[in-house]
């Protein structure tokens, strides 16, 4: 469960705390107070990218923290497969967003986007105002279906997946070999040409690099020559000022008195020293120059081998490595085009021998499905009619495709009919707004029961509902607070009655700032705020009455 929430410098926010507790945790608050914005630094938890235009004026960076505290060993294990070590159950999140980048860190890791995401997804589960719209899109339709299925029809579904891509690829080959005659012909002359001139240039690997030091040294001899002549003529024994003659003559000072102290001795064997590696440095220099004659036939050897590495660099690849890659390609490519219709026939029997495989994993995992759907359709008719849905019927419908695909050979599509007589249809065609918003929440309503995720949040769940339909909905989310922490935002009263803790947001603003504050309701003042929401602003006793009863018939209906 989500444990706490601190937020600094986001949008109106300053700076707010918020410890939330088991079950349901409500929040509520005048239009325009911050409520989205608390909801969207929880949702930023799931790898959602935020602005740097979020950040409070006036401050450098903003900062959001979440604790998670969690007892399911297997999550545990899940998470620590991502290289994250946890600590007596608990997970801690935290964003830093500044103007040029955000910083996400796990339990003080520094972590990637990726690995935030996986990680909070496995913590909980935001159900935004306008995510009820991916009912809208049937193609979303599958994979919500496949969010319930069993473990064996999950393999199934990798199975698949990966099965499908091998058949794809395969079905590249065979068309990329299946060419006419006469183009065939034509490339198979053309890859002859590029590898016969890769074979005749009997690459060796490193050598370019060696020749590009050898011509660069024959390219700048007179000038290393000029200089390192220089060198030897400045420290050898030629001119009256050279260092070999100064050093000859302080080793001869030296020399002279060396009996008279025994350190003066250390420093004549130093110069001693010295005198030896100026020797050296002078026959290793002297053979270097001898060496540095060089013909005009070793130049144009070098640069004529230079040339032909450099024209093969350019047409196959940046190194010599890349060159002898693609001869191998090309050689590879050759040898199928002389054999193309044997090529093919290869290839289509390992197609075949692929699709049959897929099949029969398409097959089980089609089977899976249509248990699945069938359960999964009475128990969300049976959560549609707790939400106030009257002689509601949902069914999943499950047809064939006719294509082999990453997803199976099912395609999914959630009927509905809301009344008596009226046929089956698609749930995007019938249902309103809030029917949406409903059906939406009957979806997780019953994904929570087969969920490990332990918190739900829910922003809004009521738009588009007042009523007794809103006493429904309250009822559900009391079921789901049964074995699930929630926390939601609503403007109405009926939800908001149903909290076990009861939290009001509220915007502040002075001659100079606007911000957001929040702080938890006790008994009496969560009373205060229901009756407002009852009222619209104007308390009165009336308003009051109507808020512990409502308070008092919420207490009943909860099963904890």
């Amino acid at each position: 469960m989500l444990q706490n929430l601190h937020v600094k410098n986001l949008a109106l926010i300053d700076e707010v705390e918020i410890t939330f507790d088991e079950h349901l945790n409500i929040l509520t608050g005048e239009t325009g107070a911050g409520k989205s914005v608390l909801i969207g630094s929880i949702e930023s938890a799931l790898g959602k990218k935020i602005s740097k235009d979020m950040i409070r004026p006036g401050a450098k960076e903003a900062v959001i923290e979440l604790l998670f505290w969690i007892e399911d060993q297997k999550l545990i294990k899940e998470i620590e497969a991502l290289d994250l070590e946890v600590e007596d159950g608990q997970i801690f999140i935290k964003r830093v967003i500044n103007e040029k980048r955000s910083i996400n860190k796990i339990n003080d890791s520094t972590v990637t986007l990726n690995t935030l995401r996986e990680v909070s997804r496995r913590l909980f589960d935001l159900h935004g105002q306008q995510e009820y719209q991916v009912l809208l899109k049937e193609k979303n339709h599958l994979s919500m279906m496949d969010h319930f299925l069993p473990e064996n029809a999950r393999y199934s579904l990798e199975q698949c997946k990966n099965l499908a891509g091998e058949y794809h690829e395969i079905s590249t080959k065979i068309k990329e070999i299946s060419i006419d005659d006469q183009q065939r012909l034509r490339e198979m002359d053309f890859l002859k040409h590029e590898i016969s001139e890769i074979e005749n240039a009997n690459l060796v690997k490193g050598e370019d690099e060696e020749l590009e030091t050898v011509y660069q040294k024959i390219v700048h001899s007179r000038d290393i020559i000029i200089s390192c002549q220089a060198a030897r003529m400045l420290t050898g024994y030629e001119e009256e000022t050279s260092i070999g003659n100064q050093l000859s003559e302080s080793i001869r000072r030296m020399q002279e008195i060396s009996h008279l102290d025994p350190q003066i001795s250390e420093f004549y064997e130093q110069l001693l020293s010295v005198e030896d590696l100026l020797n050296g440095f002078h026959q290793e220099l002297t053979t270097y120059m001898e060496n540095m004659e060089f013909d005009e036939q070793t130049y144009q050897e070098v640069e004529e081998r230079l040339n032909v590495i450099n024209s093969l660099k350019d047409k196959y690849g940046p190194s010599i490595e890349d060159v002898t890659a693609y001869g191998q390609k090309a050689e590879k490519r050759y040898n199928m085009l002389c054999d193309a219709e044997h090529e093919i026939e290869i290839l289509k029997n390992e197609q075949e021998r692929i699709r049959e495989r897929y099949l029969k994993e398409a097959k089980n995992l089609s089977e899976q499905r249509c248990k699945v759907a069938k359960t999964l359709g009475s128990n969300i008719t049976k959560a549609l009619e707790d939400l106030n849905f009257l002689d509601v019927r949902f069914e999943i419908e499950v047809t064939k495709k006719d294509q082999i695909s990453a997803d199976g050979m099912d395609q999914i599509r959630f009927m509905i009919s809301t009344n008596p007589g009226l046929p089956m249809r698609p749930v995007q065609e019938v249902a309103s707004g809030g029917e949406l918003s409903r059906i939406m929440l009957a979806l997780k309503s019953v994904a929570a029961q087969a969920d490990g995720v332990d918190t739900l949040i829910f922003d809004e769940i009521d738009t588009g509902i007042s009523g007794e339909t809103a006493n429904r909905v309250a009822k559900k989310m009391a079921v789901i607070s049964k074995d699930h922490q929630v926390i939601a935002i609503t403007h109405l009263p009926q939800i908001a009655a149903m909290a076990d803790s009861h939290y009001f947001i509220r915007k502040q603003t002075d001659q100079k700032n606007t911000q957001t504050m929040i702080r938890k309701l006790n008994e009496s003042e969560s009373l205060k705020e229901i009756s407002r929401m009852i009222s619209g602003d104007q308390w009165s006793e009336t308003s009051m009455e109507h808020a512990k009863e409502m308070k008092s018939l919420a207490d009943e209906t909860k099963l904890y």
